[in-house]
């Protein structure tokens, strides 16, 4: 009965400290989720907001549009992309584009 214990305890140890060590390793090994690459492509899908990244490697300097279907990645210097983003701040209302991120327009419900 003793040595079941013992058995017990050494398992319980060794499960506690994978544990920990998995949970260390998946936060340092997660890939940065920002844009790699970047399209030229107009997007049809109705926008709902966007947001400015800077190149930071390996993300490359993009706007993400927030979609209906999710985030696309297009390239800055496109004349469509400069025109979207103005029409999207005068419609949020905004004077100045100061800010790297705008919100949404509205969000669909899960």
């Amino acid at each position: 009965m003793q040595l079941n214990q013992k058995m017990m305890m050494s398992l319980a140890t060794i499960a506690v400290i994978m544990s920990v060590m998995i949970m260390d390793t998946n936060g340092q090994n997660k890939p940065a989720e920002c844009c790699t690459t970047v399209s030229s492509k107009e997007i049809t899908l109705p926008i709902t907001g966007f947001k400015l990244q800077k190149r930071n490697p390996p993300c490359v300097k993009a706007v993400i549009f927030f979609t209906t279907e999710g985030l696309r990645c297009s390239h800055w210097r496109q004349g469509w992309v400069r025109q979207k983003i103005q029409e999207l701040t005068k419609l949020q209302g905004w004077e100045k584009m100061n800010s790297t991120v705008s919100t949404p327009l509205f969000t669909s419900s899960p």
